[in-house]
């Protein structure tokens, strides 16, 4: 599964997304991080599950996740 997240939810969550990024993943620097690289990173990753039918969960609102694998 991949993780998509609404423009909405990107641009009123934009901090707490920076804030608890290195939850994840270990960035050293991520001055880079813009809201306007997340929004164009997040719809480049939904358009390619969609062109190759892979799963993914919108988030919109908020999330809890629970996938069985």
């Amino acid at each position: 599964y991949c993780l998509i997240m609404s423009k909405s939810y990107i641009e009123q969550n934009f901090e707490d997304i920076k804030k608890y990024a290195n939850n994840i993943e270990q960035r050293i620097d991520d001055h880079w991080c813009t809201i306007d690289s997340v929004l164009e990173d997040n719809a480049s990753y939904l358009d390619m599950c969609r062109k190759y039918k892979y799963n993914y969960i919108l988030i919109d609102d908020g999330y809890q996740v629970e996938i069985d694998l």
